[in-house]
């Protein structure tokens, strides 16, 4: 336990630094990740990010269309053929 002010104010601060190494990293990561820290260099690499994105955003869609055009062609064809038979 401290006894003097200066034993006090010089155990105050050696608690608080870690904590304030610790603030100082979350703000500094809140800031790369909100600001400026992903924007591209160039106009070329802004290009290749947006057909990136552009070729990736459309991926699901057409998978979902892919997908229901062979459940319809299998759902027509059990329904074709047992009306045949």
């Amino acid at each position: 336990m401290a006894t003097t002010p200066g034993a006090y104010l010089c155990t105050m601060t050696t608690t608080l630094t870690p904590a304030r190494a610790l603030l100082a990293r979350l703000r500094d990561t809140v800031a790369d990740a909100l600001f400026l820290a992903r924007l591209p260099a160039t106009e070329e690499q802004a290009s290749d990010a947006l057909s990136e994105v552009t070729r990736w955003a459309w991926l699901p869609a057409l998978s979902g269309i892919a997908v229901a055009g062979d459940h319809a062609r299998k759902a027509h064809d059990s329904a074709a053929g047992g009306a045949a038979e």
